[in-house]
C-alpha cells in the first residue's frame, strides 16, 4: 500500500492520485425518477477481489472521497460513488444550490438501492459488494442495510450520523423549531438565510489533518457545486426522523450482516451514545472508539489513518 504523506500531500494528490483515478474513473448519472439524475462515479480495478460503495456525508460529494478510494483500489477493490440528491453534481431539490433540501430521507436510501441494484451489481458479478458510509451516509447505509439486509456483505459506518449534535439544545425543541419553520415553499429554506459559500478554517473543520482538510477546501472553492453548506428547515426535520428510526430496536434487528462502526472521540456533529446504543443493539457490530480524533476519520495524519484503513480491509476480508 502507498500512503500518501502529510510533506508532499498536495503534490502527490496531484502528480498521484488524481491521474491514477483518471484512468480508471467512469461517471454517468442514474435515474430512479424521470428528471432527477443522480450522479455516480466508477473506478475499476484490474483483479479485484470485491466492490466497494461509497455513501457520503451531508454537504459533501464522493469527490471529497478520492484519496480513500486511491486506498481502496490498491487494497483490491472496484469502487462506485454517489452524489446523493441535492449534492454535489447530482440534481437538486431547491433553488439555493448552497442548500440541501430533501423531501423525504428515504428518497436517499432508495437513490442508493436503485443504483446498486441496477448499476454495480450487473457490473460485480458475482464479487461481494461492501458499503462504506460517512456521518449522513452513515445513517442512509444504516437504513439501508436495514431494509434490505441482502444488498450488501459487509457495511463500514465511520461517525454515522445515528445521532444529531445541536448542542445545548435539547432535540425536541430542535425538531420543533425545524417542523415550525419547515412548512409549505419555507421548507425548502434553512434556518437561517444562506446567500453565499462562507470562508472555512481548518480550526472549525472536522479534519484531523489540516493539508487534507485545505486539498477539499480547495476543490470546493473552484467548482459552485460542491460548495452546499446548510440544510433546509426539511432536511433538519426528516434527519431527526431517519436518526430515530434507524435506531429503533425493531429496526436494528432487521440488519443480518457484519458491521464496523468507528466513533470519533471528539466529534461535536453527531451523538456517541447513539452510536453506542446502535452497536449494542446490532446483532452483529464491532464499536471501534477512537480517541482524539475529530468526525472525519478519514482525513487524518500518518500512522492514525493507517491503521483506520488496515482495520476495514482486514473487516472486509475477514
Amino acid at each position: 500500500m502507498r500512503w500518501i504523506s502529510e510533506e508532499q500531500y498536495q503534490q502527490q494528490m496531484a502528480d498521484l492520485v488524481e491521474p491514477y483515478l483518471a484512468e480508471r474513473r467512469e461517471t454517468g448519472l442514474d435515474e430512479r425518477v424521470q428528471g432527477q439524475p443522480i450522479y455516480y462515479e466508477h473506478y475499476r480495478c484490474d483483479t479485484p477481489k470485491g466492490v466497494i460503495v461509497i455513501s457520503h456525508g451531508f454537504t459533501e460529494s464522493v469527490s471529497k472521497f478520492n484519496e480513500s478510494i486511491y486506498y481502496m483500489l490498491q487494497a483490491g477493490y472496484e469502487v462506485w460513488g454517489l452524489d446523493h440528491r441535492g449534492h454535489g453534481r447530482s440534481f437538486r431539490e431547491n433553488g439555493n444550490p448552497l442548500v440541501v433540501h430533501v423531501d423525504r430521507f428515504q428518497e436517499y436510501v432508495e437513490d442508493l438501492r436503485h443504483l446498486t441494484e441496477n448499476r454495480v451489481k450487473p457490473a460485480a458479478g458475482k464479487l461481494p459488494l461492501y458499503l462504506y458510509c460517512h456521518s449522513m451516509g452513515g445513517c442512509i447505509g444504516a437504513w439501508t442495510i436495514e431494509q434490505y439486509p441482502a444488498l450488501f456483505s459487509r457495511a463500514v459506518l465511520s461517525s454515522p450520523m445515528l445521532g444529531l449534535s445541536f448542542g445545548k439544545v435539547p432535540l425536541p425543541v430542535a425538531y420543533a423549531f425545524a417542523a415550525l419553520k419547515g412548512m409549505g415553499e419555507k421548507a425548502k429554506e434553512p434556518l437561517s438565510p444562506v446567500t453565499a459559500f462562507p470562508e472555512e478554517t481548518y480550526e472549525q473543520s472536522a479534519s484531523n489533518s489540516p493539508v487534507r482538510f485545505a486539498w477539499y477546501y480547495g476543490k470546493k472553492l473552484a467548482d459552485k457545486r460542491l460548495q452546499t453548506c446548510a440544510g433546509s428547515s426539511k432536511w433538519g426535520r426528516e434527519a431527526i426522523l431517519a436518526c430515530r428510526r434507524v435506531t429503533s430496536p425493531r429496526q436494528i434487528a432487521k440488519i443480518r450482516i457484519p458491521v464496523l462502526l468507528f466513533q470519533a472521540e471528539k466529534d461535536t456533529y453527531v451523538k456517541n451514545e447513539s452510536q453506542d446504543a446502535f452497536a449494542a443493539k446490532a446483532p452483529n457490530c464491532e464499536l471501534v472508539k477512537l480517541p482524539g480524533m475529530r468526525h472525519e476519520l478519514f482525513s487524518a495524519e500518518g500512522e492514525k489513518l493507517q491503521n483506520y484503513w488496515e482495520k476495514i480491509f482486514a473487516f472486509l476480508e475477514s
